[in-house]
């Protein structure tokens, strides 16, 4: 057995991906963090650093991985599960886990245990750094949500963002408000300076509105010139008045693009949630106001206050 571990062992530093034996019964799976580290491979040194040393057992290394407590007794039910697991040799145990390396860095990784115990009571976890992969997936979800020339979310987010702001309504009773928010003869400023600087007036505007709204209230660009205020506030007067200064803002800003000046103006229309609402009926509620708005000549805050 001895020579068998042995040659384990070294199989085990030819591995590309980092790697650690577990030496524990089943009675040791059941006393937390007892479980005892018996080898680290050298990939495992090079990508998280801990010396056997350092994380002799299982809790050792939680404390080293997982410096904050809170986190990490949250993180021991992920674990101690991933132990079982093991234990019922049913299935390759397999989870994503963001770990502190020796460096100090955190790295995402997937951590898989063999359920196949070549050597009794030695389990293998290999840990594949994935960071890069997460990264990138994070940003593919960013980009999917958000609008590329403003920065702002997008349609297909607010959305979504609108579906859950109706079911918590509809299950605690805390209303919201939607505001459609639109740029007055923003064709007129692409027509005239050309597209360039009608980007510039909108990311112009971006600014200002979102310089009124909480970190709670949700931004997003509908289409064209249009964007809608998702706000957390079910007192349409007290939602008028952050909107108005939105409004006024717009109103005076000086918009500059090469040599000339020029001034701005915008409608909004506005409406609360109402209980049944869908999200169909609050948008379409809400760009009713903004169209009421637009036939008094722009320039105006409707109010929705029909029943």
């Amino acid at each position: 057995m001895e020579g068998d571990l042995e040659n384990f062992l070294h199989i085990l530093d030819c591995l590309p991906v980092a790697a650690m034996v577990l030496l524990f019964t089943e009675d040791q799976q059941r006393e937390s963090g007892q479980q005892k580290i018996v080898y680290v491979n050298k990939k495992y040194q090079q990508q998280i650093g801990y010396p056997l040393e350092l994380t002799p057992n299982a809790e050792a290394w939680m404390e080293v991985a997982y410096p904050d407590r809170q986190h990490r007794e949250k993180l021991m039910m992920l674990y101690h599960s991933f132990g079982e697991r093991l234990l019922k040799a049913e299935e390759m145990a397999q989870a994503r886990m963001k770990i502190r390396c020796s460096d100090g860095k955190e790295r995402d990784f997937q951590v898989t245990g063999d359920t196949r115990t070549i050597i009794p009571d030695h389990y293998l976890i290999t840990f594949q750094e994935i960071t890069s992969f997460t990264t990138e997936i994070e940003q593919l979800r960013q980009q999917s949500e958000m609008d590329q020339l403003t920065g702002i979310f997008n349609q297909h987010y607010l959305l979504r963002r609108l579906e859950a702001e109706v079911e918590r309504a509809e299950s605690t009773g805390a209303g919201f408000t939607l505001l459609m928010f639109d740029l007055d003869f923003f064709k007129d400023v692409n027509d005239h300076y050309g597209h360039n600087c009608g980007d510039q007036v909108l990311i112009t505007t971006v600014d200002i509105i979102r310089s009124a709204l909480s970190g709670v209230d949700c931004l997003a660009r509908w289409n064209g010139a249009d964007f809608i205020v998702l706000m957390r506030e079910d007192n349409p007067g007290i939602a008028r008045q952050v909107i108005q200064k939105a409004w006024q803002g717009v109103r005076a800003h000086t918009f500059c693009w090469q040599d000339s000046t020029f001034a701005m103006t915008s409608t909004v229309g506005l409406t609360t949630y109402r209980r049944g609402d869908t999200t169909g009926s609050i948008l379409e509620r809400a760009d009713l106001a903004l169209k009421r708005g637009k036939r008094v000549g722009g320039d105006f805050i409707f109010v929705d206050d029909s029943d």
